[in-house]
Protein backbone atom coordinates (compact mmCIF):
# COMPACT_ATOMS: atom_id res chain seq x y z
CA UNK A 1 0.00 0.00 0.00
CA UNK A 2 2.82 2.92 1.15
CA UNK A 3 4.80 1.83 -2.40
CA UNK A 4 1.51 2.59 -4.34
CA UNK A 5 1.44 5.98 -2.64
CA UNK A 6 5.10 6.47 -3.34
CA UNK A 7 4.38 5.70 -7.20
CA UNK A 8 1.88 7.62 -7.28
CA UNK A 9 3.21 10.74 -5.95
CA UNK A 10 6.31 10.39 -8.38
CA UNK A 11 3.61 10.46 -10.97
CA UNK A 12 1.61 13.71 -9.33
CA UNK A 13 4.73 15.26 -9.86
CA UNK A 14 5.77 14.18 -13.17
CA UNK A 15 2.35 15.11 -14.47
CA UNK A 16 2.31 18.59 -12.27
CA UNK A 17 5.51 19.48 -14.51
CA UNK A 18 4.52 18.20 -17.56
CA UNK A 19 1.82 20.78 -17.31
CA UNK A 20 3.82 24.00 -16.24
CA UNK A 21 2.22 23.55 -12.36
CA UNK A 22 5.61 24.51 -10.73
CA UNK A 23 4.02 25.20 -7.60
CA UNK A 24 1.56 21.54 -7.41
CA UNK A 25 4.67 20.01 -7.93
CA UNK A 26 6.49 21.91 -5.23
CA UNK A 27 3.72 21.16 -3.04
CA UNK A 28 3.49 17.12 -3.43
CA UNK A 29 7.06 16.94 -3.80
CA UNK A 30 7.29 18.50 -0.06
CA UNK A 31 4.78 15.88 0.93
CA UNK A 32 6.63 13.42 -0.41
CA UNK A 33 10.18 14.54 1.03
CA UNK A 34 8.95 13.92 4.30
CA UNK A 35 8.41 10.36 3.78
CA UNK A 36 11.94 9.33 2.92
CA UNK A 37 14.47 10.60 5.21
CA UNK A 38 16.93 11.56 2.59
CA UNK A 39 18.14 15.38 2.08
CA UNK A 40 20.38 14.30 -0.64
CA UNK A 41 17.64 12.90 -2.79
CA UNK A 42 15.24 15.22 -1.77
CA UNK A 43 17.07 18.02 -2.42
CA UNK A 44 18.10 16.65 -6.52
CA UNK A 45 14.41 15.95 -6.53
CA UNK A 46 14.15 19.69 -5.64
CA UNK A 47 16.22 21.00 -8.28
CA UNK A 48 14.94 18.23 -11.23
CA UNK A 49 11.26 20.23 -10.45
CA UNK A 50 12.94 23.65 -10.92
CA UNK A 51 15.44 22.61 -14.00
CA UNK A 52 12.27 21.36 -15.65
CA UNK A 53 10.42 24.60 -14.97
CA UNK A 54 13.26 26.10 -16.64
CA UNK A 55 14.61 27.58 -13.41
CA UNK A 56 17.92 26.87 -14.16
CA UNK A 57 19.85 28.89 -11.59
CA UNK A 58 18.17 27.66 -8.53
CA UNK A 59 18.18 24.11 -9.88
CA UNK A 60 21.97 24.21 -10.01
CA UNK A 61 22.22 25.59 -6.53
CA UNK A 62 20.00 22.66 -5.08
CA UNK A 63 22.28 20.48 -7.18
CA UNK A 64 25.27 21.73 -5.53
CA UNK A 65 23.78 21.28 -2.58
CA UNK A 66 23.10 17.38 -3.04
CA UNK A 67 26.25 17.02 -4.63
CA UNK A 68 27.05 18.01 -0.97
CA UNK A 69 25.21 15.91 0.91
CA UNK A 70 26.13 12.96 -0.95
CA UNK A 71 29.50 13.42 -0.31
CA UNK A 72 29.30 14.16 3.07
CA UNK A 73 26.81 10.48 3.52
CA UNK A 74 30.27 8.73 1.87
CA UNK A 75 27.56 8.21 -1.19
CA UNK A 76 30.26 8.92 -3.54
CA UNK A 77 28.38 7.02 -6.86
CA UNK A 78 25.43 9.71 -6.28
CA UNK A 79 27.60 11.99 -5.27
CA UNK A 80 29.63 11.69 -8.99
CA UNK A 81 26.30 11.25 -10.90
CA UNK A 82 25.06 14.55 -9.25
CA UNK A 83 27.97 16.57 -10.10
CA UNK A 84 28.51 14.71 -13.45
CA UNK A 85 24.61 16.48 -13.92
CA UNK A 86 25.74 19.49 -12.61
CA UNK A 87 29.12 19.60 -15.46
CA UNK A 88 25.93 19.37 -18.00
CA UNK A 89 24.87 22.52 -16.76
CA UNK A 90 27.94 24.62 -16.29
CA UNK A 91 30.56 23.15 -18.58
CA UNK A 92 33.16 25.52 -17.42
CA UNK A 93 32.92 24.96 -13.64
CA UNK A 94 36.45 24.04 -12.68
CA UNK A 95 36.08 23.22 -9.27
CA UNK A 96 33.29 20.92 -9.68
CA UNK A 97 35.42 19.13 -12.45
CA UNK A 98 37.97 19.29 -10.15
CA UNK A 99 35.80 17.34 -7.45
CA UNK A 100 34.89 14.71 -10.25
CA UNK A 101 38.54 14.07 -10.73
CA UNK A 102 38.83 13.49 -6.80
CA UNK A 103 36.02 11.45 -6.66
CA UNK A 104 36.49 9.17 -9.61
CA UNK A 105 40.17 8.63 -8.22
CA UNK A 106 38.33 7.41 -4.67
CA UNK A 107 36.12 4.82 -6.47
CA UNK A 108 38.94 3.71 -8.75
CA UNK A 109 37.68 5.18 -12.06
CA UNK A 110 40.35 5.83 -13.89
CA UNK A 111 38.97 6.71 -16.91
CA UNK A 112 36.44 8.88 -16.31
CA UNK A 113 39.40 10.78 -14.13
CA UNK A 114 41.12 11.50 -17.60
CA UNK A 115 38.01 12.87 -19.54
CA UNK A 116 37.76 15.54 -16.65
CA UNK A 117 41.27 15.90 -16.60
CA UNK A 118 41.91 16.36 -20.50
CA UNK A 119 38.93 18.53 -20.30
CA UNK A 120 40.28 21.02 -17.49
CA UNK A 121 43.81 20.99 -19.44
CA UNK A 122 42.10 22.28 -22.89
CA UNK A 123 40.38 24.94 -20.72
CA UNK A 124 43.68 26.19 -18.80
CA UNK A 125 45.63 26.15 -22.04
CA UNK A 126 42.43 27.47 -24.28
CA UNK A 127 42.30 30.18 -21.72
CA UNK A 128 45.87 30.56 -21.26
CA UNK A 129 45.47 30.35 -17.76
CA UNK A 130 49.10 29.13 -17.00
CA UNK A 131 48.50 29.70 -13.12
CA UNK A 132 45.41 27.65 -12.58
CA UNK A 133 47.26 25.16 -14.66
CA UNK A 134 50.37 24.72 -12.53
CA UNK A 135 47.69 24.63 -9.53
CA UNK A 136 46.13 22.15 -11.35
CA UNK A 137 49.46 20.10 -11.46
CA UNK A 138 50.11 20.24 -8.20
CA UNK A 139 46.80 19.12 -7.03
CA UNK A 140 47.44 15.75 -9.32
CA UNK A 141 50.56 15.20 -7.79
CA UNK A 142 49.33 14.78 -4.62
CA UNK A 143 46.57 12.95 -5.09
CA UNK A 144 47.96 10.03 -7.73
CA UNK A 145 50.95 10.34 -9.50
CA UNK A 146 49.43 8.54 -12.42
CA UNK A 147 47.02 11.24 -12.85
CA UNK A 148 49.70 14.02 -12.69
CA UNK A 149 51.85 12.08 -15.75
CA UNK A 150 47.98 11.56 -17.43
CA UNK A 151 47.89 15.55 -17.31
CA UNK A 152 51.45 16.16 -18.66
CA UNK A 153 50.89 14.03 -21.51
CA UNK A 154 47.76 15.71 -22.25
CA UNK A 155 49.83 18.53 -22.02
CA UNK A 156 52.34 17.73 -24.71
CA UNK A 157 49.57 16.61 -27.51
Amino acid sequence: MQADKYTIAWFKIAECVSRGEKERALGVYRLLSHSFNDDALASQLEADIYLSCKEKERAIGLYRRSFELYKKSKRLMEAAATAEHLVTLVPHDILVRQELIVLYHTLQLSSKAHTHIACLVEQYTHDSREKLLQEFLAMLQAIDEELYQYAVECIKR
